[in-house]
């Protein structure tokens, strides 16, 4: 979750507190015009606020595939996860994910050796600890 996540939860909770307030105030008062608006106002922004706290576990990758290249690094995540950095080209170089333990000492091993990584799609809600793309599943020595 980055700063700009953050800062558009605040803002929905701020929107929701602001359009439950004027809703009390209005009912309290006897106002009666715009509380179908406010109604609204506050469904919309509930709706955007619960959208904004699960979009971060959202996984959309449906790319399966394969990548040949030299494993540059092999990192640990904070969450768990292991981080595998691939050079693909004197240029590039792309970034995959490991949940499984034996597959991330098998990169270990081979950084600096040319591989081909395998990997599967991944669409659904994952935790944390879980990749945020579609985890390498197998990677065989070039």
């Amino acid at each position: 979750m980055n700063w700009l996540d953050i800062i558009l939860i605040i803002v929905n909770v701020i929107i929701v507190l602001v359009s439950l307030g004027f809703i009390i105030w209005g009912f309290t008062s006897g106002f009666d015009e715009g509380i179908e608006l406010l109604f609204l106002v506050l469904f919309m922004d509930v709706v955007i606020l619960l959208f904004t706290l699960l979009c971060p576990f959202l996984v959309l990758d449906r790319g399966s595939g394969s990548t040949v290249g030299t494993i540059t690094s092999v990192d640990k995540n904070f969450f768990g996860t292991t981080a595998v950095y691939i050079k693909t080209s004197e240029t590039e170089q792309e970034k995959y994910c490991i949940e499984n333990k034996k597959i991330a000492e098998q990169a270990k091993s081979l950084i600096g050796k040319d591989v081909k990584v395998s990997y599967g799609e991944r669409v659904g809600f994952y935790s944390t600890s879980k990749c945020g793309q579609a985890p390498i599943n197998k990677i065989e020595v070039k």
